[in-house]
C-alpha cells in the first residue's frame, strides 16, 4: 500500500504540475498495482474458500437468522 501512497502523491504533482504524459504514465502504473493486488486477494480468497473450516461450522442462513420460515405446502 506504501507504494500507492506514493504513486497518488506523485500523480497529484503531476495534476498540479498539468503534465499529461506524466498523469498517463502515473495512472497506468496505479491500474497494474490495483490490477495485482484485486489477483492477489481473489487468489488468497479461492484458497481460504477452499479450504475446511475450523470447527466445521457453517453460519446459520438467512432465513435462521431473521425467524422466518417458509410455510411447509
Amino acid at each position: 500500500m506504501a507504494e500507492m501512497n506514493a504513486l497518488y502523491g506523485s500523480l497529484l504533482a503531476a495534476d498540479e504540475a498539468r503534465d499529461a504524459a506524466a498523469l498517463a504514465a502515473l495512472a497506468w502504473q496505479m491500474y497494474g498495482q490495483l490490477a495485482t493486488t484485486a489477483a492477489d486477494l481473489g487468489a488468497r480468497f479461492r484458497v481460504y474458500a477452499a479450504s475446511p473450516h475450523v470447527g466445521g461450522r457453517r453460519p446459520a442462513s438467512r432465513t435462521a437468522q431473521t425467524g422466518t420460515y417458509a410455510a411447509a405446502a
